[in-house]
């Protein structure tokens, strides 16, 4: 069980995709470069990292990855970065998998590159030290199932299973919206290959088929999901409103 800690501060940023949902803003500039407040998507993510204390950020690029590289490498981030370039997009499990030379065998944090989160980084990991399970996902407490597929979870924070899009919640169960956090030991990545593929189908859904220990986290704190040109929008709208501060997410 001691492979499955969590203790050499290693994290993954998913930012390789097209952001074709974020329309004419991506057709010249990578999705994670999009400015928000003074700050690029990825410079959020960067920040809290360093501030809670991680030393290794393997980052994966594939979309405009010149443009991804030359921002990447041209500024001293405070923590090491490697750079995991994708000759064609390999999705969130492939992705991962492709990018195992870097992990060195050890339980890594992966996250998206077009959610802003306020977790405390700290306390997901050590919720998951407790448990040791295969992997803990994170999760924002949501039964909105009109725009989102729900994690469902028991009252012992295991992970039952997935709730489609209009679907009802069987009562006795909790739900929430994937955050993209997620801590995954060297076992879970076992599943996964580097080729194009979804991390809930490739790892989730056949640990779910046999019944392995998936923990959920409930994040106490924001969750916001930038993906979609009108919700990068609202969220800049909030912002030039004092509704929300960007540094509340760093």
């Amino acid at each position: 069980m001691d492979h499955r800690i969590f203790r050499h501060q290693i994290a993954m940023i998913l930012a390789a995709g097209y952001g074709t949902r974020m329309k004419d803003l991506t057709r010249n500039l990578p999705k994670p470069l999009i400015p928000l407040n003074g700050f690029r998507l990825i410079d959020i993510h960067l920040l809290k990292l360093k501030r809670e204390g991680f030393k290794r950020v393997i980052i994966n690029i594939h979309y405009l990855r010149e443009a991804m590289r030359e921002y990447l490498t041209s500024h001293d981030w405070g923590v090491e970065i490697c750079l995991s370039e994708e000759e064609e997009l390999l999705g969130t499990g492939g992705g991962i998998a492709y990018a195992e030379q870097f992990f060195e065998q050890q339980t890594i944090m992966t996250l998206n590159a077009d959610v802003l989160c306020n977790i405390s980084l700290q306390d997901f990991i050590r919720f998951h030290n407790s448990h040791l399970p295969l992997a803990t996902m994170a999760i924002y407490p949501s039964t909105n199932t009109r725009d989102y597929t729900l994690v469902v979870f028991d009252n012992e924070n295991q992970l039952v299973g997935f709730l489609p899009r209009n679907a009802t919640l069987p009562k006795g169960l909790k739900s929430g919206i994937f955050t993209g956090y997620q801590i995954l030991t060297p076992e879970a990545r076992s599943y996964l290959t580097p080729h194009p593929q979804s991390i809930i189908t490739a790892f989730y859904q056949q640990a779910l088929k046999e019944d392995l220990p998936i923990k959920v986290f409930p994040v106490q704190g924001n969750w916001i999901d930038v993906g979609t040109r009108e919700l990068y929008e609202s969220v800049r709208d909030k912002i030039r409103k004092g509704e929300l501060d960007i540094t509340d997410f760093m």
